[in-house]
């Protein structure tokens, strides 16, 4: 599947007006949840170079991701292959030579519209945040509802959340002591 998004950074104070605005344009609340996403790296390959990920995710039952390479283009646009698996998954990528790498905690609050899903998010350390997503593969999608709700230009994250944490913990260990 490939996945068509765009990330746009919220003041956290704004999240509840975001929530009544999406239900005004006609979007379903559709549920609300914590997720904790971990990040794995590649025994052979460094998926930062790459620009790949490998993400299992428990909010609930747990969902292993791989996420290909971001195409060019305004809005991130890559390939996505999500499968349902079981609790031992985490032992057989271990003994693989998969290491833990990055972990986002973050609470999510889901709403979905005929064309798009959106998910606001708190993550844990980095704030707050809208994820549009095309159900169609189709920027547009996601452009028109960023458009009206007011997301623009200047609030577009292209990080993904792991670059932002890993750009923040870096940051924080320049600092020093």
């Amino acid at each position: 599947m490939i996945e068509v998004e765009g990330k746009y950074r919220l003041k956290c104070s704004a999240l509840e007006d975001m929530a009544s605005a999406l239900e005004r344009l006609g979007l379903s609340f559709r549920g609300e949840r914590e997720e904790v996403d971990k990040y794995f790296s590649h025994p052979c390959r460094d998926f930062l170079i790459t620009d790949e990920a490998l993400r299992l995710r428990a909010s609930g039952d747990l969902t292993l991701t791989y996420k290909g390479p971001r195409e060019r283009g305004e809005l991130k646009r890559r390939i996505e292959i999500s499968a349902k698996v079981p609790a031992e998954i985490e032992e057989l990528l271990r003994r693989l030579g998969f290491e833990e790498a990055v972990v986002i905690r973050k609470r999510r609050r889901y709403y979905e519209g005929p064309w798009v899903l959106v998910s606001l998010d708190e993550v844990e350390d980095l704030g707050c945040f809208v994820e549009i997503e095309s159900k169609r593969g189709r920027a547009e999608d996601v452009e028109a509802l960023a458009k009206s709700l007011g997301l623009g230009e200047e609030s577009y994250v292209r990080k993904t959340y792991v670059e932002l944490l890993l750009e923040k913990l870096s940051l924080s260990d320049a600092d020093g002591p």
